[in-house]
């Protein structure tokens, strides 16, 4: 008898082993992280540099960027927010695809005014420009410039098109059928990490009204509604920012062919009552072209912003969600 409770003994001692080995394997830091390259208004292009933007080097800077991005282990993805190309000029985007021809991560897009600009006769219309990204990009099967996907399940992606590509402006605006989608994307998604790609800054990084979302204030009045965390990742404005509000980090990521000429390195780590946000700023290896554009960059420290504009860790608490009392 005594035998045989011992090997029960051993069995229920080899039992809970096998569990707590099997979970630790199934548990994986790659489940509740998300990691990625953001890269801003690249300005893809052949004029030449006008005084402090890169135009003609802008091939050699985003060459540079993907070369250091392959260096790195552990990405999900790079994804370019906006101005990818400076016009929308079919050679213009092929060498844009052909630079990406060397990436090892796959690509995720969102448009910038330049991209999809519209009126001259060389310029690309607005479905042409789509066909091609599908052609090049088998990470862009979709139909729209405006989309959403589930990376992992712990987080959301929403990209928007604020562009006013019909009347070429710089300004940007938020479509009433975006608007839609947005609160749509956000109601289903209460219990997830929302990542939100677009060119224009929700919130700007510095006064411009010929650069900033002309309806800006009803995007915001969405975004009030929810308690989950919330990150908007932009371009546009040239600049490096990184604000929080509550529960809303608004990241501004400076371009590759104006100084500082630099990209980011983003960290999401999900846990059950917070989230760690680790923000991770790399220059270009092209000190010369860098050096250039800085002496041709009036306030040029404005662009650079402050280290914790560039490299920074953020936290924000989870808030308990209210449950619903079951109607009557």
């Amino acid at each position: 008898m005594k035998i045989k409770n011992n090997i029960k003994k051993i069995c229920f001692a080899l039992l809970a082993l096998i569990t707590i080995t099997s979970s630790a394997i199934a548990f994986s830091f790659k489940d509740i992280t998300l990691r990625f390259a953001q890269i801003s208004d690249s300005h893809i292009s052949e004029r030449a540099n006008t005084s402090y933007k890169m135009l003609g080097n802008s091939i050699l800077l985003l060459t540079d960027t993907i070369k250091q991005i392959n260096k790195m282990n552990g990405l999900d993805f790079i994804v370019f927010t906006g101005d990818m190309v400076d016009e929308p000029i079919a050679q213009y985007w092929k060498d844009f695809f052909e630079i990406l021809t060397s990436s090892k991560y796959p690509i995720l897009m969102a448009f910038g005014n330049h991209d999809l600009a519209q009126g001259k006769g060389e310029y690309l219309t607005h479905n042409e420009i789509l066909e091609l990204i599908k052609k090049y990009n088998k990470n862009y099967p979709f139909d729209k410039t405006y989309y959403a996907i589930t990376p992992k399940p712990d987080f959301r992606i929403i990209t928007l098109d604020l562009t006013q590509y019909k009347t070429g402006t710089s300004n940007g605006e938020i479509s009433p059928e975006q608007l839609a989608f947005l609160d749509e994307e956000l109601s289903k998604n209460q219990d997830k990490i929302i990542i939100i790609f677009q060119h224009f800054p929700t919130l700007e990084p510095f006064n411009s009204n010929d650069h900033n979302i002309i309806n800006s204030q009803a995007y915001k009045d969405i975004l009030a509604k929810y308690n989950m965390p919330i990150a908007i990742f932009s371009g546009h404005y040239h600049t490096t920012k990184i604000t929080q509000e509550n529960n809303i980090i608004h990241v501004s990521t400076p371009s590759l062919v104006t100084y500082p000429n630099a990209f980011r390195v983003i960290n999401i780590t999900n846990y059950k009552d917070r989230v760690i946000f680790d923000f991770y700023f790399n220059e270009t290896t092209l000190k010369n072209l860098q050096e250039e554009s800085k002496v041709n960059t009036i306030s040029y420290s404005t662009f650079y912003g402050t280290e914790k504009d560039r490299s920074t860790t953020i936290t924000i608490k989870k808030k308990k969600r209210k449950e619903k009392k079951n109607e009557q």
